[in-house]
Order: structure tokens, then sequence, then C-alpha cells
């Protein structure tokens, strides 16, 4: 994902071309204020965060994924042995 960054300012003058920016390019934009920054994401994108953040919850998964990131391809189960 590609962070974006303006002033409140620029991005009250131009809402409806940074918002459009997020969502159709999946950027995050990042705006800048005296009293704390803020970030705007897509709803698609958060959707996709929200569900990254749970899969981390899962006690783990991201090591079982890692591992088997690692594994030589010809090492693996193929789909066709899989008993689904």
């Amino acid at each position: 994902m590609t962070v974006h960054e303006v002033s409140s300012q620029e991005f009250s003058d131009n809402f409806d071309q940074e918002v459009d920016k997020v969502v159709e390019q999946h950027e995050v934009l990042r705006v800048r204020r005296d009293r704390g920054d803020f970030v705007v994401v897509s709803a698609d994108d958060w959707g996709a965060i929200e569900e990254t953040l749970a899969l981390n919850k899962i006690p783990g998964l991201v090591e079982s994924l890692l591992e088997a990131a690692r594994e030589p391809i010809h090492e693996g189960t193929r789909l066709e042995d899989l008993d689904w």
C-alpha cells in the first residue's frame, strides 16, 4: 500500500479527489494536523486489515504459514491428495 500525505487544508480543499485516490488506488492517506494526524483508508482495505488482525490472533497460525512457505514444493501435499 502506498502512503500519501497532505495537510488538513489540502485534504479539505481537495476532498473528493483525495478520497477517490484512496478508494480507487488503494492508497493510504495520512492527513497532518496540529492537533494530531489521522489516516484515511478505503472500506475494502480496512476490511482486509481487520481480517489480517483477526487471523494473527489465532495461536500458531503465523508460524505455521511461515513454515509452510519454507517447505520445498516437491515435499508438499498435492491438491488431488487432500481429503476435502
